[in-house]
């Protein structure tokens, strides 16, 4: 399940073009697109007039840049000879830090791989040890007397038996 949802974002992010770069207190997003390098963005339906090129920093508040977010730029159709405007939105709930550290897709496919393989050599270890220790059945040993017999029994504490205990015993029966 983990390595699931490792899989799944790692998809996601491969498929997101649209942002570029996660600094430390803002994102940094890129439209690509318009003839003459004009792009509009909005943030929450609202035009932000201070940037007009293809990139967009959005700077984050209280460690998070969140919102909706927009690039609208026009393309001239070549058949046609029209403009079209082309609208991209996307909603961005991106967390920032000062001290992260990106990590790339190669790198993250890197580390999984290496910990399946450690953890699958290790397994074969254990199996190749457990196997050279047992060996299925146990021995019988060569000589089935035990080497130090036990002693016999003391006659001083043997329960002495005399023929008229004998006799009083077969009445019982």
């Amino acid at each position: 399940m983990l390595l699931l949802s490792v899989m799944f974002v790692l998809l996601a992010t491969a498929v997101m073009n649209l942002a570029q770069e996660i600094k430390e207190d803002r994102v940094i997003l890129d439209c690509d697109g318009g003839e003459d390098g004009k792009v509009m963005w909005w943030k929450e339906s609202s035009e932000d007039k201070t940037q007009k090129n293809s990139t967009f920093e959005a700077k984050a508040e209280q460690g998070t840049v969140e919102g909706f977010f927009a690039c609208e730029y026009s393309k001239t159709d070549t058949d046609t000879g029209t403009k079209e405007v082309i609208k991209h939105k996307f909603y961005l709930k991106i967390k920032v830090c000062e001290n992260c550290y990106e990590l790339s897709g190669l790198a993250a496919w890197g580390i999984m791989l290496g910990d399946v393989l450690i953890t699958g050599g290790l397994m074969l270890i254990i199996c190749i040890c457990a196997a050279r220790n047992s060996h299925g059945r146990q021995k019988k040993a060569s000589n089935p007397r035990p080497i130090n017999p036990p002693r016999p029994p003391n006659p001083d504490y043997a329960v002495r038996v005399t023929k008229q205990i004998k006799a009083e015993l077969l009445m019982l029966h």
